[in-house]
């Protein structure tokens, strides 16, 4: 693994020029251009902010606040896993024909969807202080390893998932219909709370509802993460950041045959 960091390190520029290629190239004749990476999550808001508070009531105070600052997060992990599984795959003639560390493409995919996330703060901090609602900025500090620890998480999955779609083309459907599983069993349109005791460890399962908790903690309920929430974020990182490397080193000496 530290040789695989030290290749995608030497080819730091690679990964710059891929990304920012990428940035420029996503929207390119696009009137609305980088805006439509947010009109579109903020219409989603909107109409699950209008069901689940008005219909199907949550209980939580000020439902909107406490769904954006989930699903930003959220979509940048969805986005950036869904991205990521293609990116060996759809980028075929460059895997066969140029020498670089595979796992590059995936990491720029991934980056891709992060930088959008970065910049989607700037409407998530908005929101918040036209609201009323406000942020705590001696907290803002903890939102850095939180990040790092989703970005980590993503990109494991994101390098198991590329190498896996090329041998089984399939996988990037049945991923769809997960991530969609994935977002309901995550706690971003009810608290924890409400869960039922009997289904509390299968909840506990799910990295993200420590990632995506842990920005709910900071962003609406202005306190520090939960360091239990951290520690179990971060191992579940780790692991799949290590699991993913391992099946990508493994899978990848066949890549160029069967693209």
């Amino acid at each position: 693994m530290l040789t695989d960091i030290k290749n995608i390190w030497t080819f730091r520029d690679m990964v710059f020029e891929l990304t920012h290629r990428e940035l420029r190239g996503k929207y390119k004749g696009s009137v609305l251009g980088f805006l439509w990476t947010y009109i579109n999550p903020l219409m989603q808001i909107l109409v699950y902010a209008f069901v689940f508070s008005q219909i199907f009531r949550s209980g939580i105070e000020k439902f909107h606040l406490y769904l954006i600052v989930s699903m930003f997060p959220f979509n940048f992990f969805t986005g950036g896993v869904i991205q990521g599984l293609g990116s060996i795959r759809y980028q075929g003639d460059l895997v066969k024909k140029v020498y670089f560390p595979r796992q590059i493409l995936p990491i720029v995919s991934l980056t891709v969807n992060f930088v959008n996330m970065l910049i989607s703060f700037l409407i998530i901090y908005s929101i918040l202080l036209v609201s009323g609602w406000g942020i705590d900025l001696k907290l803002q500090v903890w939102l850095l390893p939180v990040m790092v620890i989703e970005y980590f998480f993503a990109l494991g999955l994101a390098l198991m998932l590329s190498a896996v779609e090329v041998y089984f083309r399939d996988i990037e459907h049945i991923v769809t219909v997960l991530m969609m599983i994935w977002m309901y069993v995550t706690p971003m349109f009810y608290s924890i709370e409400i869960i039922p005791e009997k289904f509390l460890p299968v909840f506990y399962c799910n990295p993200m509802l420590y990632v995506i908790g842990m920005y709910q903690q900071i962003l609406y309920y202005k306190v520090a993460p939960d360091m239990v929430y951290m520690a179990r974020g971060a191992g579940f990182a780790v692991a799949v950041m290590a699991i993913g490397s391992v099946i990508f080193k493994v899978l990848e000496k066949r890549f160029a045959e069967e693209l």
